[in-house]
């Protein structure tokens, strides 16, 4: 019973976390995460063609545009969510939005959205959110290792400090404030939470570089021979998997392989995990630079990937770079142009303050210069390294940070500034993670858990983490994305009169008129509204634009509108098979409208070049340039 009541908050952290990431991967609309597009198809490419992906340097002929380059595994991972679909559904069509630029523009959507994403989900797009699921579960195993890492060095440290097996069993028997709060900085950190419900390969480079961590800082090593060069073969593996991930891992691999050998005094076993590591992952460099001449395919990447260039040499770029990765080590959503409210980076940017507050409050003690020599500082109030061993143990956690950001200024000075990122900065998120929890834990209150102190460390900062990461799907990133579609059932209950006219090309599927309403009196002077419901049958060929013509019987036009469906907001290039679009066309009729009779058109034509396009009936017959939905008699 103790040992269940023990482990009831790390329980109750990753459930909550499971429940966000689950909301988050429903709410956010599909694509619209840094890439997602891109990763997304090289999941589909890989169920459809069952082969790798050649990315190309000529735009345009890549497998898939933009990812074919990157390591395999988190895609092979996720491609089993996707062979249930029959071999010609494994595939999807996102129109891509011509107005969105990644930075400044005020399109904030990347792709086109359509009636398919409405819940039920079906098919391909089924089949993205389960994808989605597979970022979620590895964001859990995070969070788990963070903790168990986090658990493990303070274990450690205070076998370095007491020197007593009591001590340590002691330790092992109780909470750890510095893991559960290590593990609240992971699981509740929206931009985290925003990352594990993609479909991306940083959900798993961050899941492995968590198990990396865990491994390497674990309490025990093996002792024997064969034990020691099968931890150091898995080690190895794993360290190969983030290598098969994508190419940052490369960050890791110092971290890991000098750990290995200072674990266990001796560089042979350093040499097995990175020999295992090439056995593993080596294949993929080979390839890479067989295709393509590189073993990253940076090439090829450059050719096909532009971005704002960035310049080191001025210190408003550094200035501009470093706060982007901070407010998106947080908060910054969509494709990095969705913001929260400033009050919300500041809560966050507080308890970073709070907690560099607690770490320096521990370096900086004041004691005689013989204690500092001859004493370990006390760490019972905080997880922190005495000052003559601790080093030993804690090296992995400042390094990683640091390898994080050198690879980040590399990835700028060759992409541009797209680099600063903080989901590219996360394989370090587990020890940075720590060290923050390290320096919040300083402010704990041993005497008294009913403190102010602990009611904000282990109450207020996780259930205000937790309620805030809540409200910002609902209330930032789901309203930042207007729908311009209707679901199907919904588009049939506001059909209004029931019509039919399938507009387009001859050969072509084209979009059909299903149904109009009128708001208002056909009279002299009166100001109508035109409601027409369109179903798209297929992609669109370009951007029509609908005429709406009131005739009298001489063939005169009396009033008209023309316009692009929405006012332009959601072109016909972006509909795709299966979306409802509700359009309204105003009609302001002329005072001296004579009495007669009168009939009500529509069809659409090249805003370029002024041809209408061909109307069908339901058998697939040619009825003329234009469908007559009404005729009025004006009195």
């Amino acid at each position: 019973m103790r040992r269940l009541v023990r482990y009831l908050p790390i329980c109750i952290i990753i459930i909550a976390f499971l429940g966000l990431a689950t909301v988050y991967s429903a709410i956010i609309p599909l694509g619209e995460g840094p890439d997602e597009p891109g990763h997304a198809a090289y999941v589909f490419f890989l169920a459809r063609e069952g082969r790798l992906p050649i990315q190309s340097a000529e735009v345009g002929t890549s497998d898939v545009k933009g990812e074919g380059h990157q390591p395999p595994l988190a895609y092979a991972i996720a491609m089993p969510f996707v062979l249930w679909l029959p071999q010609e559904e494994r595939q999807f069509d996102f129109p891509g939005n011509v107005r969105f630029t990644w930075a400044g523009g005020d399109e904030l959507n990347a792709v086109a959205h359509g009636s398919r994403e409405y819940w039920p989900w079906r098919g391909e797009v089924l089949a993205w959110h389960m994808v989605r699921w597979v970022s979620v579960a590895l964001g859990t195993i995070t969070v788990l290792c963070t903790y168990l890492a986090a658990r493990a060095l303070e274990i450690r440290l205070v076998a370095l400090r007491e020197l007593s097996s009591t001590a340590v069993t002691n330790v092992r028997s109780r909470f750890s404030v510095v893991a559960l709060l290590a593990a609240v900085l992971v699981a509740f950190n929206p931009q985290f939470i925003f990352t594990s419900a993609l479909v991306t390969n940083d959900g798993l480079l961050i899941t492995l570089s968590a198990v990396l961590l865990w491994l390497i800082v674990r309490e025990t090593w093996p002792e024997s021979r064969n034990q020691v060069m099968a931890y150091t073969a898995l080690i190895g593996v794993v360290l190969g998997l983030a290598m098969l991930t994508k190419q940052s891992a490369l960050l890791l691999v110092p971290v890991v392989l000098l750990s290995v050998w200072v674990r266990t005094r001796g560089i042979q076993w350093a040499i097995v995990s990175a020999a295992v590591m090439v056995l593993v992952a080596g294949w993929w460099y080979l390839r890479n630079w067989q295709l393509y001449g590189d073993p990253f395919g940076f090439s090829v990447f450059r050719a096909e990937f532009a971005t704002q260039s960035f310049e080191p040499a001025r210190i408003e770029a550094w200035i501009g770079a470093l706060d982007q990765l901070h407010d998106s080590s947080w908060a910054r959503f969509g494709w990095m142009n969705v913001f929260p409210p400033a009050w919300v980076i500041w809560l966050f940017t507080i308890v970073q303050f709070w907690a560099l507050l607690g770490l320096a409050r521990r370096l900086v003690q004041v004691q005689p210069m013989v204690d500092m020599v001859n004493r370990f500082v006390s760490a019972d109030t905080a997880l922190w390294p005495p000052q003559r061993l601790g080093f030993r143990i804690w090296w992995p956690l400042l390094a990683l940070p640091i390898l994080a950001f050198a690879w980040m200024v590399s990835f700028a000075l060759t992409a541009g500034l797209v680099a600063w990122q903080g989901r590219l900065f996360f394989p370090a998120l587990p020890a940075i993670a720590i060290i923050l929890a390290c320096g919040l834990a300083v402010f704990k209150d041993e005497g008294n858990w009913w403190s102010m102190p602990n009611l904000g460390l282990l109450y207020i900062l996780p259930v205000g983490m937790s309620l805030l990461a809540l409200w910002l799907p609902f209330g930032v990133i789901r309203p930042a994305y207007p729908l311009y579609t209707l679901p199907e059932k919904v588009a049939l209950e506001r059909l209004g009169t029931p019509t039919y006219g399938r507009f387009g090309k001859p050969g072509e599927l084209g979009a059909e008129l299903r149904g109009w309403r009128l708001d208002g009196e056909i009279q002299p002077g009166a100001k109508v509204e035109l409601t027409l419901m369109w179903h798209a049958l297929a992609r669109q060929n370009r951007d029509w634009t609908v005429f709406v013509h009131l005739v009298d019987d001489q063939e005169r036009i009396v009033a008209e509108n023309n316009r692009p469906p929405l006012d332009g907001v959601f072109p016909m290039t972006q509909w795709v098979a299966g979306d409802w679009i509700e359009d309204s066309h105003p009609l302001l009729l002329p005072e001296d409208l004579p009495p007669g009779s009168y009939m009500l058109r529509v069809g659409l034509y090249d805003q370029n070049t002024g041809r209408r396009t061909g109307q069908f009936d339901k058998d697939g017959d040619l009825q003329g340039d234009s469908l007559q939905i009404g005729q009025f008699v004006v009195n």
